[in-house]
């Protein structure tokens, strides 16, 4: 955990050269809840705004718990920008304990007209509590790893790594809002840099 964060803040302090700056903006619409005796599930619509054509996402995940702070879950992703399609399925290990969660989470990436399956692994380290009456808030680091790329023979490299920090608001016993930052980096060994700024905002409800 502590590498992680120190790995992260020295991409942060790197000098700002060969890189370039983006934004985008997120909006979620969710709806989680527990589905059977230690079964939670979400289902969410996303977009996300950018330059050029947006992303459009729809997703479904189940979580299991097995004990001890762990879960065990999986889930399916759909993506769609201007017309291409990625199906995105994945299997995660989730531990928390008080305010912080550690998740491990491997993805299999399936692009129209790609070489082969890309696979990628995202780790990440999450500290949320709550710090007024119907208020939390959240900050996690997180890298992606690509394992295999969608084009035959292409790298095995960091993908990126996202910052994010959050505020949850319980607007009614079943509803909440959420309003985030997330700064995106990713690194490329040739030097070009790109980094995203990305202002989040999601309504889920719980049922």
């Amino acid at each position: 955990m502590r590498s992680l964060t120190l790995a992260a803040l020295a991409l942060l302090l790197q000098p700002a050269v060969a890189h370039a700056d983006e934004s985008e903006f997120w909006l979620e619409l969710g709806a989680s809840g527990e589905v059977a005796d230690g079964v939670s599930a979400k289902f969410e619509v996303e977009q996300r705004r950018r330059t050029g054509p947006d992303e459009y996402i729809v997703g479904a995940v189940a979580d299991v718990s097995v004990g001890n702070g762990f879960e065990i879950g999986g889930g399916m992703e759909i993506h769609d920008i201007a017309g291409l399609t990625e199906i995105r399925p994945y299997q995660q290990l989730t531990y928390s304990a008080g305010p912080l969660e550690l998740r491990s989470r491997i993805e299999e990436r399936f692009y129209d007209g790609a070489d082969q399956m890309a696979l990628r692994l995202r780790q990440r380290v999450q500290l949320s509590d709550e710090i007024a009456p119907r208020l939390s808030a959240s900050g996690s680091v997180e890298l992606l790893y690509q394992l295999r790329d969608r084009t035959d023979g292409g790298p095995q490299r960091i993908d990126q790594w996202r910052l994010n920090a959050g505020l949850q608001y319980s607007v009614l016993p079943e509803m909440n809002v959420t309003a985030g930052y997330l700064y995106q980096i990713r690194p490329r060994d040739d030097g070009n840099t790109r980094r995203t700024h990305v202002p989040q905002l999601a309504l889920t409800y719980r049922f």
